[in-house]
């Protein structure tokens, strides 16, 4: 006769015939333990879903003044250069689809209307100091957004050292632009002319397709790095900061690949928005990729776990003391 142990032991349902709710009751609790489903929880407890529709609202007000000044500076230092102009356009209209018309008269402005025609005076420095203002207002919203993400509430800093980082990472931006373009047209001769050397001529397409991806990834990663570290004044640990730049790299060049044509692809079809459909494609564009950028942040915040405090002894009378089963988080500071 066995013991009420092992006649226990041999009355439990093993784990293969445990019931379906069980199991995925059992996978809902793994998922919630891991990194991903915690910086998830992190996006939503912030407030994500508001935040990214706050900065999509901003960034469409905010984008053409920030067009107008970085295009305006590029004109007046290398614009002389019409390849690499060509390229920065498209670039720009790959980050922004439907803004800028590169020549097929789908997109809102015209390259001619982005550059500022007023010359160096009273009249031309008030524009540039309005644009400025207008321009910021999204990296605000950003800046705001992203420091939610790690739990920060406050506004790290005064409105003066606040508006130099907002100013700072619109020139951050402008510069990643340029350099994506001038860095895809040095790669892309390159490896056409050392492909034609070798006798590859044929498989250049596919090889310049390739290290184009690759230095977008390069460039979204470091824009990544910027927005935290110089926009939001926060200073996570370089391997979070590290996985962080590459989920949002990889995430945004995902939606590059897709094409405006997909990830809005509904805007068109809809006979109510047609009229006015590249509006709501960049709307939806800025969004989801507010959206990618907010999720990566979160996760480069590495929100713990919640973990269950050692119990305490019992009061007398066998009562548990309160707090014997209390969660608690460990917290992270990083400004």
């Amino acid at each position: 006769m066995g013991t009420p142990r092992a006649d226990a032991r041999a009355g439990a349902p093993p784990a293969a015939q445990r019931s379906p709710v069980a199991r995925a009751r059992a996978v809902l609790a793994w998922w919630q333990r891991t990194r991903a489903a915690r910086a998830n929880a992190r996006f939503g407890a912030a407030g994500g879903g508001v935040l990214t529709g706050g900065i999509a609202y901003a960034a469409l007000f905010s984008v053409f003044a920030a067009l107008t000044i970085a295009y305006t500076v590029f004109v007046a230092v290398l614009g002389h250069d019409a390849v690499l102009r060509a390229d920065v356009l498209r670039t720009v209209s790959a980050s922004l689809p439907g803004l800028v018309d590169t020549g097929s008269g789908d997109g809102l402005v015209k390259p001619g209307d982005l550059v500022l025609g007023a010359g160096l005076n009273v009249a031309g420095v008030v524009a540039v100091v309005v644009l400025l203002l207008s321009a910021t207002s999204a990296l605000a919203a950003l800046r705001t957004a992203v420091r939610a993400m790690f739990d920060e509430r406050g506004p790290g800093g005064t409105a003066v050292t606040g508006k130099l980082r907002e100013v700072a990472g619109l020139a951050g931006m402008a510069l990643a632009f340029l350099v994506s373009a001038v860095l895809g047209l040095a790669v892309t001769a390159a490896a056409g002319w050392l492909l034609r050397l070798v006798g590859l001529g044929a498989g250049v397409g596919v090889v310049t397709t390739v290290l184009g991806l690759l230095v977008a990834l390069v460039v979204d990663a470091a824009t990544f790095v910027l927005v935290v570290r110089v926009l939001a004044g926060i200073h996570p640990p370089w391997r979070d900061l590290r996985q962080g730049a590459l989920i949002c790299a990889v995430g945004v060049g995902v939606v590059r690949l897709l094409g405006a044509s997909i990830v809005a692809g509904g805007a068109r079809q809809n006979a109510v928005l047609a009229s006015f459909a590249a509006v709501v494609t960049l709307l939806v564009w800025i969004n989801l990729i507010a959206r990618i950028v907010l999720l990566a942040a979160a996760w480069t915040a590495d929100p713990a776990a919640p973990t269950v405090a050692t119990a305490r002894p019992p009061l007398r009378g066998g009562q548990p003391s309160r707090g014997s089963a209390s969660t608690r988080s460990r917290g992270r500071r990083w400004a």
